[in-house]
């Protein structure tokens, strides 16, 4: 990735908010501060409650036999939704709203899923007659 794109895109994000920010304050004025001030209470509370969660989640799929690694993955949206609440702005606090009601990835079938039904019978290996 070009380092100028990395750029654009590091000043572009605040510029973008900037802008959406003086637009939606002028249709509905200083409720926007109120909803920029409950945002970020909001995103830090949500951050205090997951550094707590997170270990009762893992320990919770690793005892029903899931991926922790989903777990890890469900606090992670979590965690990166909490800051973009901190994150004074409309389009981050939007795209906060996106990660908490994403759909969660189905959990992977337990191990009792995977076990096939069926019948087995064994031959014997072909033998040569003895002279």
């Amino acid at each position: 990735m070009a380092p100028w794109l990395f750029f654009a895109i590091l000043l572009g994000f605040p510029l973008l908010e900037l802008w959406v920010a003086v637009l939606v304050a002028q249709k509905i004025g200083w409720w926007l501060l109120l909803w920029m001030i409950g945002s970020i209470i909001f995103g830090i509370t949500l951050i205090r409650e997951e550094q707590f969660a997170i270990f009762g989640r893992v320990m919770g799929a690793v005892q029903q036999g899931e991926d922790p690694f989903q777990a890890i993955f469900a606090s992670g949206r979590m965690l990166l939704a909490g800051l973009l609440f901190i994150f004074p702005g409309v389009v981050s606090d939007a795209l906060a709203l996106l990660l908490l009601i994403w759909p969660r990835s189905r959990a992977r079938p337990s191990i009792d899923a995977e076990i096939i039904e069926g019948e087995c019978r064994r031959e014997e290996p072909f033998k040569l007659p003895k002279d």
